[in-house]
């Protein structure tokens, strides 16, 4: 499991703002504080409640959405987050963001990988 911590631009239909933000492999999805969320875009109530288990075995839902961009190097990479109330951090991207764009955590530079070659393709 890698676990980062930056600040960073992200970015939503309304605004956009330097957060505080924890990358962890060990997060399956993505998550936004609230009161960043409906700064930054226009909050979506999913279809249906998701549950999700924190790393104490506390299962929260959420039932709110947000797409949200990130600046990775110059490459605006977007995703849709889980919208909670309180979160350790104003944003957490998982596994599934990682996944999607094929980025990597060093955890010996504390920094993230990023496949220039995948991003071209998927970005034509």
């Amino acid at each position: 499991m890698g676990v980062i911590n930056k600040r960073m631009v992200v970015a939503g239909s309304k605004a956009q703002c330097e957060c505080e933000i924890l990358f962890d492999t060990g997060a399956s999805a993505c998550f936004v504080r609230e009161g960043v969320a409906s700064k930054l875009g226009q909050i979506a109530k999913a279809p249906f409640p998701i549950a999700f288990r924190l790393g104490n075995n506390t299962i929260m839902e959420a039932n709110k959405t947000v797409d949200l961009f990130l600046d990775m190097k110059g490459h605006k990479l977007g995703f849709y987050f889980l919208v909670v109330p309180e979160l350790p951090y104003e944003v957490i991207v998982g596994a599934d963001f990682l996944q999607k764009w094929k980025i990597k955590l060093d955890p010996i530079t504390e920094d993230f990988v990023l496949d220039e070659k995948a991003l071209e393709i998927m970005l034509v």
